[in-house]
C-alpha cells in the first residue's frame, strides 16, 4: 500500500470514529479505541494498551487508535502512517 492510501485509511478511521463518537460515549468515554478499516476492534484503557493490540494484530500497521471523548482530538498522521522498515 502506498504511503498516500495509508494516509486516506487513516482518515477514514477518523470520520467513522467521529460518525459512532455519540454512542461510543455512554459505555466507553475515557477508553481508547482501535480502528482498523473503518470498524472498531477493541476498547483499551490505555493508548499503549491499544497500540501495543494494534502492532500484534496488524503487522502493516494501518490502524488508529483515539480517545473515547467528547471533543476528538486532531493528532494528525501518527506513526502508523509511515511505512514499516523491511527487515
Amino acid at each position: 500500500m502506498h504511503r498516500a492510501d495509508k494516509l486516506a485509511e487513516i482518515d477514514r478511521n477518523r470520520e467513522r470514529f467521529l460518525t459512532l463518537l455519540p454512542s461510543m460515549m455512554a459505555e466507553h468515554a475515557g477508553q481508547y479505541v482501535l480502528l482498523r478499516k473503518q470498524e472498531v476492534i477493541a476498547y483499551y484503557d490505555s493508548a499503549m494498551d491499544a497500540q501495543i493490540a494494534g502492532n500484534q494484530q496488524f503487522s502493516d500497521r494501518i490502524f488508529s487508535i483515539q480517545q473515547v471523548r467528547e471533543v476528538a482530538e486532531e493528532l494528525g498522521h501518527f506513526a502508523y502512517a509511515i511505512p514499516a522498515r523491511e527487515a
